[in-house]
C-alpha cells in the first residue's frame, strides 16, 4: 500500500492523468458557480482560491465567484457548503481544519467532511515557514530553542485561530523545542502576521506565502523552511531537517469538494476541470511565485491519502489537548 509521503511525491512529481469523462446532466452549467474560501481575505487560501476560480471560469464558460467564510479554523464555512443544494453549484477551497482536524477537535462539528461533500482533487502543497520578529535575539533554530528552553513562558507564537494549520504546526514546533510557548490565537493568517511584525507575539510556523514578502523586506526572519531541501525563493533558509526536525517536511494542503453528493455527470465535469486546471503549466507558474507545488490526487487515492491525513493528525490533536466543543 502507497504511503502518505509516497503519494504527495508522485502527486508532484508528475500530472495525474484523466480517463474519459461523461458528458454533464443538460446544460450545466448554466449560471455562475460559488467557490466558497474558509479564510479572509489575504492568506494563502484565499490567494489559491482566487486562482483556481479563474482557471475553472475559462474551463466551465461560467464565472466562477470566490466567497470568503472566514471563522473557527473554516468550520462556519464548512458548515454552510454542507447545508447547500448537492447541484454543482457550490464548491469549496477544502483545507486541512476543513477535511480532517476539526472532526477531532468538535464532538459535533456541524458536518461530516466524508458525507456532506464530494471530494474532487487535491489542488496545491504549500510549505511551512518558521518566522520569527527581528526583535527576538535568536538568529537560528538552535538558539531558538535554547532560548525557549531558557525563558519558559516568555515566548508568545501567533496563528490563524486555534486548531488551524498554524496554530497545531506551532504547538508541533513547540513540543519538539521543548519549550514552554504560550498560545495566541488570531482571526485569521493576515492578522497574524501583522501582529508578528508588531511584535506583539515572538515566532509563527506560518505558510510561506503569508510571510515572503516580510521576510525578503526583513520585517520578519526566516529560520526554517518544511522542504525537504532549501529553496531559491529563500536564499540562506535552512530546513528543518538540517536541525533534526523532520514533522514538517510534509506541507500544508488544500483541496477542491462540492457541496452535497453530486450526480456523477456533474462530479466527473468538475473533477475534469479541477484536475486539467491543476496540471496546467500556467497555474504550476503563479504557484511557483508562493513556494506552493501543484498537488493532483484523485480517485482512490485521495480517499487513502485523507485517511492518512486523519491518523497523523488525530495523534498531534490529542498532544495538543485541544476541544474546540
Amino acid at each position: 500500500m502507497a504511503t502518505r509521503r509516497s503519494l504527495i511525491r508522485t502527486a508532484l512529481a508528475a500530472p495525474l492523468a484523466v480517463p474519459g469523462v461523461a458528458a454533464a446532466q443538460g446544460t450545466w452549467p448554466d449560471r455562475p458557480l460559488r467557490l466558497v474560501v474558509p479564510f479572509p481575505p489575504g492568506g494563502a487560501s484565499d490567494l489559491l482560491g482566487r486562482l483556481m476560480a479563474e482557471q475553472l471560469t475559462t474551463r466551465l464558460g461560467q464565472p466562477v465567484v470566490v466567497e470568503n467564510r472566514g471563522g473557527a479554523g473554516g468550520k462556519v464555512a464548512a458548515e454552510y457548503v454542507a447545508k447547500q443544494p448537492a447541484d454543482g453549484y457550490t464548491l469549496m477551497l477544502g483545507t486541512q481544519p476543513t477535511q480532517v482536524f476539526n472532526k477531532y477537535l468538535y464532538a459535533n462539528p456541524g458536518y461530516d467532511p466524508d458525507r456532506d461533500f464530494t471530494p474532487l482533487t487535491t489542488v496545491a502543497a504549500v510549505a511551512y515557514i518558521l518566522v520569527v520578529t527581528p526583535r527576538l535575539p535568536a538568529r537560528d533554530v538552535s538558539e531558538l530553542i535554547a532560548y525557549a528552553r531558557a525563558n519558559p513562558g516568555r515566548i508568545n507564537y501567533g496563528s490563524s485561530g486555534t486548531g488551524g494549520g498554524m496554530h497545531l504546526a506551532s504547538h508541533l514546533f513547540a513540543q519538539r523545542a521543548g519549550g514552554d510557548m504560550v498560545h495566541v490565537p488570531y482571526r485569521g493568517a493576515a492578522p497574524a502576521v501583522t501582529a508578528l511584525v508588531q511584535g506583539e507575539v515572538q515566532l509563527m510556523v506560518d505558510l510561506v506565502p503569508n510571510s515572503l514578502a516580510l521576510v525578503r523586506g526583513g520585517q520578519l526572519r526566516a529560520l526554517a523552511v518544511g522542504l525537504p531541501e532549501p529553496t531559491p525563493l529563500l536564499p540562506g533558509v535552512p530546513t528543518f531537517r538540517s536541525f533534526g526536525i523532520t514533522d514538517f517536511d510534509v506541507p500544508s494542503w488544500f483541496i477542491m469538494v462540492a457541496a452535497g453528493k453530486i450526480p456523477a455527470p456533474i462530479a466527473d465535469r468538475l473533477r475534469e476541470a479541477c484536475v486539467t486546471s491543476v496540471n496546467d503549466p500556467a497555474f504550476a507558474a503563479r504557484l511557483e511565485g508562493v513556494s506552493a507545488r501543484p498537488m493532483p490526487i484523485s480517485g482512490p487515492e485521495l480517499d487513502h491519502f485523507l485517511a492518512q491525513e486523519g491518523t497523523r493528525w488525530e495523534q498531534i490533536i490529542r498532544s495538543a489537548n485541544v476541544r474546540l466543543d
